[in-house]
Parts: C-alpha cells; structure tokens; sequence
C-alpha cells in the first residue's frame, strides 16, 4: 500500500496534526511487523536508473515500485513536480537521495525500516540533532480496562524520534529534548498529549476515539478500513464476551448483529441454526458460510473455541459474499483467531465456574395440590352424568352439599371417604398407596437438576523478528439442565508465522477439538405426564419402570439408567500457507487446508430399558462410525497499488476442493448368552444388520475482484465468480455469480463542512447475485436399491431403480440489491448504518412430489421464486467519555419480509377461505402459499372459547362450553379446513432489536449489559389440545385453563373437543419477548493491587445470562419453544503472566 496520497491536507491545524500522527503510527507499526534492520537492507538494495528531467514523485514512485522502501512525506513541504536528473550505477537510496535534494533543505532519515521520512529542515536526521540530552523516559500504555495495550506509537512532539509499545504495552525512550511533549496514538483510540517535565516514569491509559473508522475489517480474501467499505458488514469484538459462559460462537452473535438470527440452545453442547437476512431458500440450507483465518469452514462450529477468537464479523450483502460465489447467498460469517505478536512470551489464563437452573420450571409439573384440583377438572368437564360435586375432595365440598349426598353419588361407595375419593379420580393403587402414606415425587427436581459448568482456557503467544506464535489449550466440562445432558470438550489451536527473509514468508494454522457427547437425557415429556403420588425407585433400589402403576407412562429416567451410550468426536482444521511477496505490488499466497473428523456413537441398551416403544429382551447394540476428510486449495495473486489519486486492489483467485464420507452402521440385538459386554458385544447377537453409505463431492472455482479508490472519495468494486460443484446435473455443473458496488465519501466532497451536526457521510450500493449447492452429493443421479421378493418357491434378492435422476438440475441463485447509508453526527461521537435491501432467490432447490404412477416418490428439482426484502440500522454512541467514566451503547434493529413469488407454476382453480380463487395453486401439504410468507400460520382463527350459555350454539358444530371457538368463514354450520382456515399469523419475528450497554468505571470496573428483543410472532402452544384419557395424568398443563369457575376465553377445558375441526386445529401463542440476555461486571485487580512482579494483567469477572424475560408466552420459553432454558451464573478470574 503507498503512504502518501496526494491531495491537500486540511489547513485545519488539529486535523493536520492528527493526520501526521496517524501517519506516523501506521510507519511506525508497520516497521513492528518487518523486522528487518534498515540500515542491513538499504546497504544491501541498490538501483540502476537514467531518468532524465523527470520529477521527484516520478523518481520515488520508481524506487517504491522496484523495491519495498516507503516514503513518507506533506506535499505542503516539497515541491514534488520538481524535475530532476537522476542517473546512477548500483547506487544505494541515500545516495540517490543526497542526489535528488543537494542543494535544497529537504531532509531524509531511514527509520528502522525501508520506510524513508523526507521534512523540510534537518530535524528528522537525529544524526545532526546537537540539543538533544541524554533524559530517558519509559512506561507503560494501557487501555481504560487496565489491559495492556501493545503497538501505541509514542511520538516526540515536532520531531520523528519514536518507538512503539511491545506486547506488554510497555515502551521507553533515550535523548529526550528540554521541554519536551510526548505523543500516544493508536488506532481506534484518541491522540494524547504528556508534558515530560521532570518525570522519568510515564504511564497512560488510552481513551477510546468517539467510533473508530480506521478499523480493519474482514472481508472475503483479505482485510478492508471500515471507512472503505463498499458493503453490508458489520464487525463483532469478541473480547466483550469472553468473560460470558460461552459453549460455541454462535452463543456471540444471538441478536447482536441487526439481520443476523440465532436463537439460543438449550441443551450442554450448545449450538443454533444460524440465518442471516431471513430464508433465501424453501428447501436448500439458509445457513451462512463460515470462513476461518481467511478460508472456508467446513468443519463443525462447536470446534472453534471462543477465547480463540478476535472478531467475527458477518458479511450481509451479496457484493461482499459474492467472492465466496456458490456458498455465500445465505451470508458469510468470518472468524478471525488470535495471533502472536513480536515481544516476550505472554501467558494468559482463564479460569470460569458456573451453575444453572431451568427458567420456569413451574410449567413442568403443578404440585399435590395442583393435581388434584386439575383432575377434579378434568373429570367435572367430561359433561358425564354425574353430579358436580361427585369429584370434590369430601373434606372440602362445595356449600350446601352434605357428606352423605357426597356418598350417595356413588352406588357402592368406599367406607373409607379417601379411599372413595382417589377412587372417583380414577387413582392406579400404587398411587393410593402413596397418597395415603403421605409419598410423592417432584419430577420436576427429578429430571431438572442444577447443571454445573468448568472452562479452563490458557494461551501462550509472542514472536521475534522472524516469527510470531500463538498456543491455546481449553477445556469445557458443563452439565445441561436436564438429567444426564452433558458435554465436555477439550480444544486446542496453534497459530505460527515464519518470515524465512524479506519476500517469503510461510505459516501454519492448527485447529484440534475432542467432544465428548455421550449423553443420555431425561425424558421430560413423559415427566409431564406423571403423577406426584410415584415411585421413581422400587423397594430394592431398582429403577421403578411404572412410576404410578399404568403400564404406558413410564419413568422419565428410565434411560439414563438403562442406556449405555458413548459419542466421541474428533477433528482436525489445518491451514498451511505461504505468502511470496513479488514486485511491482503484487503477491501470491498458496494455502492448502485437510480438514479430518472421526465420530464413533455406539449404543447399549440392556433388557431394563427402551428403545422407542419396543423392550429388546438380552438388549440390542447399535453402533456408528463415520469419517469425512476434505481438502481444499486456494492459489491467491494481490496487486495492490496506488497512482497518484488512484488507488487499486486486485484479487485472483483459483480454489479446488474434494470432500469425501464414510459411514457405517450395524445393530445387533438378543445378545446371547448374557449381554454383559455392552455394546463391545456386537457379534454375539442372533439378528444383525449391517449399512454403509459412501459418498464423494468435489468442487471447484476461479474468482477475480477489484477494488478501485478515486481520490478517497469514491469507491468501487467489482467482482466474478465461476464455480463449479459435481453433485448438480450434467448440463449445469458450473455457474457464474458476478458482483458490483460503489461507495460515495460524501463527506469528503470540497463543498462538505465536516464541521456540521452530521460530519460524516458515506453512501453505499451494491448489487450481485450468489448460489446455493445445498444438495446431495447424488441428488441429480438415479439411485438402486436391493429389494426382495418371494417367487413361490424361495425368496430372491432384485434390484430397482428407488430415484428418479435428473440431468437439468442446477443452481439455485438468489439476486441481491442493497442500498446503505454511514453518518457520522457531532465529531463522530455518534454512529448510524442504515441499510434497505432487496432479494430474489430462483431455482429453488426442491423435492417435488411425485404421483404414484410414476413409481417414485419424489424428484430433486428447481421450482418457483422466493423474494425477501428488509431494513437494518445500527446506532453505536460514545454517551459519556470522560477519564473516570465511559458508557458506550450498541443499538440495532432489523425488519424481515419474504414472500413466495412463484411455486410449482400450476395454476387452475382452488379453495381457500371459503372462497373459490383462480391462480397459482398452493401446497397445503407444505403449507406453502404462492404470494404470501414461507412462515406465514395457516390455521383456524380462534375468537375464544365457547362459554356457559352458549351451548345451543356450539351445539351446532358438536361442541360444547369450554372447547374453541373459531372463525366461520363461509357461513356453513361445520370446520373445514379449505374453507375456514385463514392466515392468522407469522413464525418469525417481524421486529427483532438489540441494545449493548458497556459501562467503565474508574478505570478498575467494566460492566456490560445486553438487552435483546423480538416482537411480532406466534408459537404453537400443544398443550392445550392433547390427546386425553381417563388414565392419562397430562400435568404439564401449567396454565389457566376454563372451568366453570375460571371462564377463561382463551384456553380451553382440559378435556376439549378437537374432533369436530377438520384437518385440525392449533392454538398460537404471542411468542415476542424482552430479555436481559446478559450481563458481565468485571473488576481490574492488576490496577488495583499495583506492579507485581511477571504479572501483566489480573482481573475478576461475575456474569449472567438469561436474568429475566417479560413475555405473554405460556409454555418454557418463547425462544426456546417447547423446551426449558437455562438461566446461568458464572464466575472466573482472568490472568497474564
């Protein structure tokens, strides 16, 4: 990249210093990353040149275009179109330099580095500065946290006598003029100022900068200043959330990125689906490409270990995925890990504890006084023949109702009232048994203990000259809030760089992760279902299969008892490159990256258990093995290159991949003669059955893209891709996927005043289109399937084609429009993105169905167009920025709509609403409805619940008080799906918002707090019509429902009537919610306690997740759905050595 570009610096003198400051950072930080001593290599390069009355930008532009010198320079100060004679044999740089300035008062100084600085005067050559003493300063630079804070540039003020910070943050300076001012800059952070005085010892805490533009983001092949994007990215620190109970990455991004979706997981192991910008896609994968240290992750996410990681950040719009072309319509994810930086060993551990509990977990089982009341219920609203009072508990009957009318209701009744009374509800013995002696279970602490959690993290990292490290090791032990779920995982990374000399360099990224899931969980469905009058053992200790005597509810626990299970994973991501710096600006980088993962998941279940429904006698052994190993190469040229105002940045780009499975399965089962070896016993059983499933895939890809700078005022890039991808059709196995963009520094325009309310303005747009290959490896492929056949004498072995093959099968491809706006207000203080977009998905990868004459059941085809649009904003503020104070806010909101353009292409006439329509005929199987979302609800309108009064009324559909009543759409007295269900509602939210609040106090104490919302969707809520039975005990159903005392006109009587609703009916429920999602307080004990010796840093840390959550959702959780979530506390200490 050249240094000087040339336009006018501001005659602004604050500007003009902040400009000299921060170029001198990036000289100065730059030559902290060579490591190459200047005077070895400008000795060592000479020139041969016969330029004849050229000027001095022509000259030095040819020095830096043949060699890898630098010149920094204020064209304010030299007179650059001043023509020159330069004619010299294997001459050195500062001898052609004495040559192009004798006899002018331009001065030059090498600076540790081939970086050249020219100034007006003789004060850059310390060589010839006599008032300099012999005074040394050192310190150190922290940020406002206390950490250290490596590669702040420290300046003499006036002069170019410098240094950087090290690893430690830590620098020192020798010579130090009288009166002499220091300067602290850093990118990101404000420029600061230090009279020297008498001190000898400076120490600084940086502020941030009100929102940093210069910071470098990720994006596809390559890094890019913010200030120059062209597209939608949005980068996450994730050092803020390295103090969190984190189990995968994933758990960064819930709702902390505007478009960007993951809900958060309930079980041990973690993990969510991830989609950004909504669904591009009906059947395919709306998944985001992930990319790791700047290559493609296929691996899984949950072995990247989140104190590994730098940022994240999300690509959104089609022109910044479109380099990734095949892969990219559904979004890109970049992680970037750590690295070493030059400086002694840094030794960081991490050390967190936590506990959690299940939100709600009332809603799992109601107490003994609950149930009995609900099973008063539920018999009082079977509209039997007898008496109301004939299921009340006799020592609490209604008024005016005697004992004896109490007995008389029966004609044989109990002479013991209790016993008449358990009767009545329909009581298994062992549940009398344990009602009168006073027994009972709470499954819901049963099945839901507090789960515990460890996270051990420590990292070594440092470098030389010639090669940087990074080590980590860490270990993750955490229990699930269900019985038996549990998760362990140990993960280790090693990122190294060797410089080999000045134009080669090679390095090795390594990822190893081993889990542990071997878990057998509680079933907390059939904890729904029981009675708290159970057993959950029997007498002699053994597992009590039937807690309450009915011999179809079983023990929820009964697996965890009776299932040996192990699942081990193993992985392996390398990437293995080497970077070659060539002339003229260009470079070329060759990586290769194996990608190896091993899981084994074997499986006993002994004659004490079940698998499903079925209770295998001598136990069945079931086990998996599977293995995948994938390789990819990538082969990248980079020019980079700036003319003057004119400033280009070329990537080309050829990739080749192979991808390949191997999956076996067996399963044995009446293991004889014992089964006591466990699923190690598999040849001992007398039914075996044995499966394989190979597959291979392969790819690959050619990609350019330029990016072109005009006067740091307008940007373009341009980009193409053509991939290819072998489980697609023989006549489309290749596609192209070309991309546009332009961005406007509006802000920068001569008529512009950066003085005004909004001082910053930038204007994106951005146009491209992307794929989607999210097939399988064989769907366009017919497939043969072995069948037997009996032919009235023996039975033979035939083979039939089981899949229709398709030769035109090809790419799904989604076209994509974005139009974005960046502003700055009030000095940057305050920061907001504005982006609107608009996208069409074609060629819809989809299994139709097939009609049964063909002889199959479905074919893999494209159907259909799918579009989606929307809006995001991201508002960050530095609302208070004083020394002892900071309070910096992160507001983002995003709005989703899609809708199904075009389905299969049928058209004709259909029914729907009552109402007989003409056009495209919709999918009711798939609920899929041409002009209308791919999550819209289509479902009856429930208007409430029929009440007493109304049963003439409800009559009529067959129904009764207590039961739903909907919307009658076509006026006829009975529920028909085609003509009364209606649309009623949406799946996903319409509305999902974010608010992080980070907070430093006094320099010691951070804080953060994350609030997140979504709004606008509905949930089905089962509970409410389940199947019933006299013997069913159903105690889930934690919520008001009618009885004749509560008239509730909005859950049902427990006994309800679904019969009479044809094709169905399903009650949704407002699923929008605000939760305090997390919070973390940290507290700097290094600052506090003062320098210890070979500690760096010390800090302590309690954070929460999930706190509270306000919400009108019945059920668990409205995130979660139908599942509990996990409530965490956590606690740890941070430390470097």
């Amino acid at each position: 990249m050249k240094i000087f570009m040339n336009r006018p610096i501001p005659h602004f003198r604050m500007v003009r210093k902040l400009m000299i400051i921060m170029k001198l950072t990036w000289i100065l930080l730059l030559a902290g990353m060579l490591q190459v001593s200047a005077s070895v290599y400008s000795q060592s390069v000479k020139f041969s040149f016969n330029m004849k009355n050229q000027k001095v930008i022509d000259v030095l532009n040819e020095i830096e275009t043949n060699s890898e010198f630098r010149f920094f320079y204020q064209n304010e100060q030299i007179d650059l179109n001043r023509r020159v004679t330069v004619q010299t044999q294997n001459a050195t740089v500062e001898e052609i330099l004495k040559e192009m300035f004798e006899g002018t008062d331009i001065s030059y100084s090498l600076k540790e580095e081939k970086l050249v600085l020219l100034m007006k005067g003789n004060s850059l050559n310390s060589n010839t500065t006599k008032s300099q003493q012999d005074k040394k300063i050192s310190g150190k630079v922290t940020e406002q946290s206390g950490q250290a804070l490596p590669g702040v540039t420290v300046m003499i003020k006036g002069t170019t006598q410098g240094t950087v910070t090290d690893a430690d943050g830590e620098y020192s300076l020798s010579n130090i003029p009288e009166r002499a001012t220091l300067v602290f800059s850093f990118v990101g952070m404000r420029a600061q100022e230090v009279v020297v005085g008498s001190q000898t010892i400076i120490n600084l805490s940086m502020q941030e900068e009100a929102i940093g533009l210069e910071e470098v983001v990720a994006v596809g092949y390559g890094t890019i200043k913010k200030s120059d994007l062209t597209g939608s990215v949005t980068q996450v620190d994730a050092d803020i959330y390295k103090r969190q109970p984190l189990t995968q990455v994933t758990e960064m991004l819930a709702g902390t990125v505007a478009g960007f979706r993951s809900t958060q997981s309930t079980s041990a192991a973690g993990g969510s689906s991830m989609m950004v910008r909504g669904p591009n896609s009906i059947n395919a994968s709306n998944s985001p490409l992930v990319v790791l240290d700047g290559v493609i992750y296929n691996g899984d996410i949950s072995d990247i270990n989140p104190a590994d990681i730098e940022t994240i950040d999300v690509l959104k719009d089609a022109s910044s995925a479109a380099v990734f072309g095949a892969k990219a319509a559904a979004g890109v994810i970049i992680i970037t890990t750590s690295k070493g930086y030059k400086g002694s060993p840094s030794i960081n551990v991490s050390m967190k504890f936590g506990i959690s509990e299940a939100r709600n977990k009332g809603f799992l089982v109601r107490d003994e006084d609950n149930f009995m009341e609900y099973r008063k219920n539920f018999f009082r609203t079977l509209y039997g023949s007898q008496p109301d009072y004939y299921w009340f508990n006799p020592n609490d009957l209604p008024k005016g109702v005697t004992l004896e009318q109490w007995r008389m209701a029966s004609s044989n009744p109990n002479p013991d009232d209790t016993r008449e009374w358990l009767s009545r509800m329909n009581f298994f013995p062992d549940e009398v048994k344990n009602y009168l002696e006073g027994n009972s279970v709470n499954w819901a602490k049963e099945t839901m203990p507090k789960g515990f959690r460890k996270d051990f993290d420590i990292s070594v990292s440092g470098g030389t000259d010639n090669l940087t490290y990074y080590w980590s090791i860490g270990y993750l032990d955490n229990e699930g809030i269900i019985k038996g779920d549990k998760f362990s995982a140990l993960r280790s990374r090693l990122n190294n760089e060797y410089k080999i000399n000045d134009w080669l360099k090679v390095g090795v990224n390594l990822q190893y992760a081993f889990r542990d899931e071997s878990t057998v969980t509680a079933n907390i469905g059939e904890a729904g279902v029981q009675s708290p009058y159970s057993k959950v053992f029997n007498d002699d200790g053994t597992i009590n299969w039937y807690p309450y005597g009915y011999e179809v509810s079983r023990n929820p626990l009964l697996n965890t008892f009776g299932q040996d299970r192990l699942r081990k994973v193993q992985g392996l991501f390398a990437v293995l490159y080497s970077e070659i710096t060539l002339p003229y600006g260009f470079s070329y980088r060759f990586s290769f990256q194996p990608h190896i993962q091993n899981i084994k998941d074997y499986n006993y279940w002994s004659p004490d258990t079940y698998v499903g429904s079925v209770s295998y006698a001598n136990g069945r052994i079931e086990r998996t093995d599977y293995s995948n190993y994938e390789w990819m190469i990538d082969n990248l040229i980079k020019w980079n290159r700036t003319i003057d105002k004119h400033s280009f940045d070329l990537t080309l780009l050829f990739n080749a991949e192979t991808n390949s499975d191997w999956n076996s399965y067996m399963t044995n089962s009446n293991i004889q003669p014992e089964p006591v070896l466990g699923y190690h016993g598999m040849q001992f059983g007398i039914y075996p059955a044995v499966f394989s499933d190979d597959t291979k895939v392969t790819g690959d890809a050619l990609m350019a893209r330029i990016n072109y700078t005009l006067n740091e005022k307008y940007l373009f890039t341009a980009s193409v891709r053509r991939d290819g991808y072998s489980a697609f059709g023989q006549k489309y196995p290749r596609a192209t996927f070309p991309a546009a963009a332009f961005a406007w520094q509006i802000s920068r325009e001569n008529f512009y005043n950066e003085d005004w309310f909004i001082n910053r303005a930038k204007l994106r747009i951005s146009w491209g289109r992307n794929g989607n290959r999210s097939i399988g490896a064989y769907s366009a492929l017919s497939a043969l399937s072995l069948n037997q056949y009996y032919d009235g004498s023996q039975v033979q072995m035939g083979v039939n084609t089981s899949r229709l093959a398709n030769n035109n099968l090809r790419w799904e491809e989604t076209e994509s429009l974005n139009i974005g706006i960046d502003m700055g207000f009030l000095d940057n203080r305050f920061d907001l993105s504005l982006d609107v977009y608009s996208m069409s998905t074609t060629d819809l990868l989809v299994k139709r169905s097939l009609p049964k004459i063909t002889g199959f059941d479905n074919i893999t085809t494209n159907i259909g167009q799918l579009h989606n649009k929307g809006f995001e904003l991201t508002l960050i503020s530095k609302n208070i920025n004083t020394p002892n104070f900071l309070w910096k806010s992160i507001f983002t909101y995003a709005m989703n709509r899609n809708k199904i353009v075009e389905l299969f292409g049928d058209k004709g006439e259909y029914v729907l609403e009552g109402k007989t329509q003409e056009g495209e005929i919709p999918d009711i199987t798939n609920q899929w409805f041409p002009g209308k979302a791919l999550d819209v609800i289509w479902d009856y309108d429930i208007a409430g619940i029929w009440q007493l009064g109304e049963e003439e009324e409800a009559s009529k559909y067959n129904l009764k008080p207590g039961d739903f009543k909907a919307r009658n759409l076509d006026d006829i007295e009975k529920y028909e799906a085609l003509q009364d269900k209606t649309f009623i509602g949406f799946k996903e939210p319409r509305h999902s918002l974010g608010l992080m609040n980070e907070f430093t106090i006094l320099k010691n104490i951070s804080a953060s707090v994350f609030l997140r919302a979504d709004l606008g969707h509905l949930r089905a809520f089962p509970y409410s019509v389940r199947g019933w039975s006299m013997f069913d005990r159903q105690n889930s159903n934690n919520y008001p429902y009618w009885t004749f005392e509560n008239k509730s006109n909005e859950y049902p009587r427990l006994n309800n009537n679904l019969a009479s609703f044809g094709g169905g009916i399903m009650p949704y429920k407002p699923t929008s919610f605000l939760r305090l999602q997390d919070v973390t307080v940290s507290y700097n004990l290094a600052n506090a306690i003062g320098e210890i010796k070979y500690l760096k840093g010390c800090d302590i840390f309690l954070s929460a997740r999930n706190l509270f959550t306000i919400t009108n959702w019945p059920g668990w959780d409205p995130e979660s759905g139908n599942s509990p979530m996990p409530k965490i506390y956590s606690a740890g200490i941070n430390f470097t050595l």
